[in-house]
């Protein structure tokens, strides 16, 4: 049975959605009590002010939410040894307290940056694992900043890592959305517990290849995920990372994917990898408790094609990683 809307409604629309007391929606979660310890919370960071190229995608974190309510949270988990017949069901809004806390305001600003930083603070520390949705790449600043209790008394920034899914290196000079994971270095986030996975041929410069490989951040070039099962480039993404005993946050860029699937990132390019490689690592990086935060970034829901294909994947990613915390939680 379809549970889309027919092509001629709206793409994000809840209320084009059918009705099937048998078939629970996910998404459309509470806001968090003030105290409340819960699995896992959701925030919007709506950054596109500073994008290199001009980018709606402030709007993108409502049009996640809405995509959400086209999926089910049921999942079919693997039985011993995957043995056919031995699934076992998982409904993810009965095994986790999913929580929305709604958007940051203003975290272009340098003010706001901050004041989203601090708000992930909150939010982490009563959450096993806070996933943030962008906005373009600018958002991973006070993201990872948030979850390493960065300018608190438990600021981990120095033994925190960071690993990014992304076709870009994110070095460059400035102030923009190209430039987040050298304003991260130069606030005390240690290159070499990063680890970039997906960096692709004609999408970087020498010079900020150059710069990568000087500060020893560790590169996984898309050609990898062709000829590495997908386990072991998590597992060793994990080991680097998490070396130095602090908390991991990741950095789902989704113009890592092939523009077939991302059409809606301004900067995917044709070889990327498939809507099913950003899924499963997602789900196993979310599997492991070191990493306690998850941002999805430089998707622009203005951009993206009538069949919403861009920011579907991206509600998908959200699940995924409840999925991953389920697992890890032993749900």
């Amino acid at each position: 049975m379809s549970t889309d809307a027919p092509a001629s409604a709206s793409t994000t629309s809840p209320a084009a959605l059918s009705h099937d007391p048998e078939w629970p929606r996910t998404g459309g979660w509470s806001s968090p009590s003030p105290s409340e310890q819960v699995d896992l919370t959701l925030v919007g960071v709506p950054t596109s002010r500073t994008s290199l190229s001009p980018s709606n995608a402030h709007e993108t974190p409502a049009a996640i939410r809405e995509a959400l309510r086209r999926y089910s949270s049921h999942i079919v988990a693997p039985g011993q040894a995957g043995t056919r017949g031995s699934e076992a069901d998982l409904v993810l809004d009965e095994a986790l307290r999913i929580v929305d806390a709604g958007d940051v305001v203003e975290p272009d600003t340098e003010a706001g940056e901050m004041t989203a930083a601090k708000r992930i603070v909150e939010l982490s520390s009563r959450s096993e694992l806070v996933v943030a949705l962008g906005g373009d790449n600018a958002l991973t600043v006070p993201a990872a900043l948030g979850i390493a209790g960065f300018g608190t008394e438990n600021d981990t920034l120095k033994t925190a890592g960071l690993i990014t899914l992304d076709a870009h290196h994110d070095l460059r000079d400035g102030r923009s959305n190209g430039s987040p994971v050298r304003r991260l270095v130069e606030a005390g986030l240690d290159p070499r517990r990063i680890v970039q996975i997906g960096i692709a041929d004609f999408a970087n410069s020498r010079a900020y290849r150059q710069r990568a490989r000087d500060w020893g951040i560790t590169v996984i070039h898309r050609d990898e995920l062709h000829e590495r099962p997908l386990r072991e480039i998590v597992a060793e993404a994990l080991e680097v990372a998490g070396a130095a005993g602090g908390p991991i946050h990741v950095d789902l860029d989704v113009d890592v994917c092939d523009r077939s699937v991302a059409p809606g990132c301004p900067a995917s390019i044709p070889g990327g990898i498939q809507a099913h490689e950003l899924r499963t690592i997602t789900r196993l990086l979310a599997q492991d408790a070191r990493v306690r935060g998850i941002d999805l970034a430089e998707v622009d829901t203005t951009a993206d094609t009538p069949d919403g294909r861009t920011v579907r994947l991206a509600a998908l990613c959200v699940l995924e990683a409840a999925a991953g915390l389920a697992h890890r939680l032993g749900r």
